[in-house]
C-alpha cells in the first residue's frame, strides 16, 4: 500500500486523488492532507478519508478544526506543511499546492526521501536548477502529475534526448 501526503488537498488536482484513493483503497492511503482556506470541503474530505495529519493555512482555521477533531494531528503554515511531507509513514508527496509555497515542502520532502508527484509546476519554473539536482542526489522520483507535465513527459518518454 503506497502511503501519500497531499499538499492541497481541496484542489483539483487534490480532491481528484481522493476520488483514486476511495475508489483504490487497497493501493492507496492518505496519511497527510493539507488546505488552504476552503475549510468546508476539507472538513468533506475527512469524512471520505480517514487521516490523521492535517495542515492548514491559518492559525485560526487550526484552532477551530483541533478543537472540533481532537482525535486528529493539525498543523498550520509552512512548517506544517514540512511536518506532514516528511512524515515517516509517507512514500509519496503530491504537491498540488498553487504558488511558490510549495516549493520548501517539496525540498524537505525529498531531503527526506520521499517521491513527488508534482501538480505545481512553480516549483520546477522557479527552482528547477534546485529540485532536480536534489531528487537525483536523494534517488527520489518526480511523477508528473497534471495534465501539462503528464502530456511533456508522455511525449519525451523513449525518445533522444538531443532530439527534442
Amino acid at each position: 500500500m503506497k502511503k501519500i501526503t497531499v499538499l492541497g488537498v481541496t484542489g483539483s488536482i487534490g480532491t481528484q486523488i481522493v476520488d483514486v484513493v476511495v475508489n483504490h483503497s487497497d493501493e492507496f492511503e492518505i496519511v497527510a492532507m493539507s488546505a488552504g482556506k476552503n475549510i468546508s470541503l476539507l472538513e468533506e474530505i475527512m469524512t471520505k478519508v480517514s487521516t490523521e495529519h492535517i495542515c492548514v493555512s491559518s492559525q485560526e482555521d487550526y484552532e477551530y478544526l483541533q478543537s472540533k477533531y481532537p482525535n486528529k494531528h493539525f498543523y498550520y503554515g509552512q512548517e506544517g506543511l514540512i511536518t506532514i511531507a516528511t512524515l515517516p509513514d509517507v512514500e509519496i508527496v503530491l504537491n498540488g499546492i498553487v504558488g511558490f509555497a510549495g516549493l520548501l515542502p517539496t525540498i524537505k520532502a525529498i531531503e527526506a526521501n520521499k517521491d513527488i508527484a508534482l501538480a505545481n509546476k512553480e516549483t520546477l519554473v522557479v527552482a528547477g536548477h534546485i529540485i532536480v539536482p536534489l531528487a537525483k542526489k536523494h534517488h527520489v522520483s518526480l511523477l508528473p502529475v497534471d495534465s501539462e507535465h503528464s502530456a511533456i513527459f508522455q511525449s519525451m518518454n523513449g525518445e533522444y534526448h538531443g532530439e527534442i
